[in-house]
């Protein structure tokens, strides 16, 4: 999988963040861990179409460094959310679900916990995300959304924002194996009742890009 090759180029990159640094060793960059990447996402393709990122900030509206430390790949990923995999010093970061969902995709997300049959469906998928070692990100709000009893027997979905489950691998010798993408696609197959349940009960979309 990634080479040991990859962590000495995030260090490396992490005490020279430039461009004209990172344009003198984008042969690496390519090499360690685009590479790997493709040919992870290639072993995922049962999963859907992969995107990586690009490697450059956005630098104009914020203090970030002009290269990302991190080396993210999205994968099947489409308006009700998918996968996702980033490998940075922080660790290797195995996701899915929807992430940031817009308004009218909360809305619909919570209609869909309101309903016993539905609410049974996503419990059960997150249950299948959960046996396999990932987490979902805490709720956010404090209370009970507007429109929704504070002992509703789902409250605690209710009150989520981000329908994403994670896992945070440390940085282990097993990164570098063909175990890597085994273990990556174990934790994904898992997730995928749950991207299913978001696309069928929360959808794309349909407000203006612009109010998103």
């Amino acid at each position: 999988m990634w080479p040991p090759g990859a962590l000495e180029f995030l260090r490396e990159l992490e005490d020279n963040n430039d461009r004209a640094w990172f344009k003198a060793n984008r042969a690496r960059y390519d090499r360690d861990l685009v590479e790997p990447a493709k040919a992870l996402a290639a072993s995922l393709s049962h999963l859907g179409g992969a995107r990586l990122f690009r490697p450059y900030n956005d630098a104009r509206f914020s203090n970030r460094p002009p290269i990302k430390e991190q080396l993210g790949v999205a994968i099947g990923y489409g308006p009700a959310g998918g996968y996702y995999v980033e490998l940075s010093l922080d660790g290797l970061l195995v996701g899915a679900g929807l992430h940031h969902g817009a308004a009218d995709q909360i809305e619909r997300f919570r209609a869909a916990i309101d309903d016993d049959r539905k609410a049974e469906g996503f419990e059960r998928a997150l249950r299948d995300a959960t046996d396999a070692g990932l987490e979902i990100i805490d709720p956010e709000l404090k209370r009970a959304p507007r429109g929704y009893r504070v002992d509703h027997p789902r409250i605690e979905h209710l009150r989520r924002k981000q329908l994403t489950v994670y896992r945070r691998h440390a940085l282990e010798r097993w990164l570098h194996e063909p175990a890597c993408a085994a273990r990556v696609r174990t934790e994904l197959d898992a997730t995928r009742a749950l991207v299913t349940w978001l696309a069928e009960h929360v959808g794309a979309s349909q407000l203006p890009r612009r109010g998103r």
